[in-house]
């Protein structure tokens, strides 16, 4: 038997042993250090914790859930330590008031976490851009030159043009008796209608720029909202990330290579479609991007803050646009006395001699309501992006600490049962109406109020 190298590997497992010890009882005094602190401020009531890791035990796979039984248990709004992290949940549209408008100038800034940094561009973007000089610049180019009222207009003919092509793909599938997939039907709608305003092109149809590059597109999208949407541990406990056994960060690493290769190729496909055309005409919103000044005097905007504008007005607008639009789908179907009440509107506003178009839809009330109530049952995202409060405040008479990470519980707010009443599992659009059904009624978060 080798007895030096026994000797040698018992050597490195005490030395290992005893580093791990004396980390623990480092985090372990910091934990306790840190919460006999916090006893002389009124933190909001929630869940006991332990240390080190905080409340990050108590989550299963579906945090929504649990986030949902704790507001259920300790009250509207729920304190949470997640690691090295103060958060706050709340499913109460009146906490949800007071944070994201009463108190929207404490709460508008994001968290910096791994998903922003890596899928973001930095945290570059306008979505999940931290409150400051850049966020307000981005958000200003979008606001006076992207989504202006008469920029959108400019695009209505197209967005009519692939409302007419869907039609026309669902009426040709049941005419030869084919299955409609409903999810790759409108998966295509909402990615063409996106990027035929942004991008100049389609990904989907006769004249699409090609079933590779759709599939890889409509692929690395769905990747990127996957990752944009866990809960990563690393973000809270900074030691996992030298570990990072799931491989989160590696696959974060991966799609943000392809996504950045995919931008890079749009912006030069449009610089040199920019020097074929003399003129210089403004054909979509990337040609509006490359056309503006950039920061410090700069000639040009920055290719990796126009990625960004791309990507957040990809995002935005694909996966929650179908997602929201098949759930629909299916409630409708699974409801005929809805889907007659849809017909019978369609009928008295519309007719039956001509498409409906984007002018109708303000007069199409209960269609509103189903949008709504759809909303309420099957929101895009269990929650919606997190906010972080840049300053120390109070809600409710409880002490909230600056960089509080929040957490806005929209799939438990559709389920309130104090707001929505005992048939909230039911699919019911008639509980947005006024009792005139003259108008809608708003109480859910379909809207993202405040500064971001």
């Amino acid at each position: 038997m080798d007895f030096e190298a026994l000797d040698s590997a018992s050597t490195t497992l005490i030395w290992y042993t005893l580093y791990f010890l004396l980390l623990t009882t480092i985090l372990l005094y910091l934990t306790v250090r840190n919460d006999h602190g916090r006893k002389v401020i009124r933190l909001p009531p929630g869940p006991p914790r332990w240390p080190i890791f905080g409340n990050l035990l108590q989550l299963g796979p579906l945090p929504h859930r649990d986030f949902a039984n704790f507001c259920e248990k300790y009250g509207p709004l729920v304190y949470l330590r997640l690691g090295s992290v103060d958060a706050i949940t709340t499913n109460d549209p009146d906490m949800i008031r007071e944070i994201l408008l009463r108190q929207d100038d404490i709460f508008a800034s994001r968290p910096k976490t791994l998903a922003a940094v890596h899928l973001a561009y930095g945290c570059g973007d306008v979505a999940l851009a931290p409150l400051g000089p850049h966020w307000k610049r981005m958000r200003r180019i979008c606001m006076e030159h992207l989504l202006t009222t008469r920029r959108l207009e400019s695009f209505t003919e197209q967005r009519a043009q692939e409302t007419q092509h869907l039609v026309q793909d669902v009426w040709s599938k049941t005419q030869a008796g084919e299955v409609v997939n409903l999810r790759q039907l409108l998966g295509a709608f909402s990615m063409n209608n996106v990027t035929r305003m942004l991008l100049g092109k389609q990904y989907f149809g006769v004249e699409s720029a090609g079933p590779d590059e759709a599939m890889e597109f409509m692929n690395v999208t769905h990747e990127l909202f996957w990752l944009l949407g866990i809960i990563y541990l690393g973000d809270y406990l900074p030691v996992w990330r030298w570990f990072d056994p799931f491989g989160c960060e590696k696959k974060m690493r991966s799609v943000e290579k392809r996504i950045d290769e995919f931008h890079m190729k749009i912006i030069r496909e449009h610089k040199k479609g920019q020097s074929q055309n003399a003129k210089g005409k403004i054909r979509d919103f990337v040609d509006v991007l490359l056309s503006l000044p950039g920061e410090d005097g700069a000639d040009h905007m920055d290719d990796t803050d126009i990625k960004a504008l791309i990507q957040d007005m990809i995002a935005a607008a694909t996966d929650t646009s179908s997602v929201t639009n098949e759930w629909a789908m299916a409630e409708v179907i699974k409801h005929p006395q809805v889907l007659l009440k849809i017909q019978e509107e369609l009928d008295s506003v519309v007719g039956r001699n001509r498409m409906v178009t984007e002018s109708d839809l303000p007069q199409l009330n209960y269609l509103k309501c189903v949008v709504r109530e759809t909303f309420r049952m099957h929101p895009a995202g269990p929650f919606l992006i997190p906010h972080e409060s840049i300053r120390d405040t109070q809600i409710n008479g409880y002490h909230i600490p600056a960089k509080t990470r929040v957490f806005i519980n929209t799939h438990a707010l559709g389920r309130n049962k104090h707001i929505w009443g005992n048939d909230l599992n039911i699919f019911r659009p008639e509980r947005h109406e006024l009792a005139d059904g003259s108008r809608v009624e708003k109480r859910t978060t379909g809207w993202i109020g405040g500064v971001q």
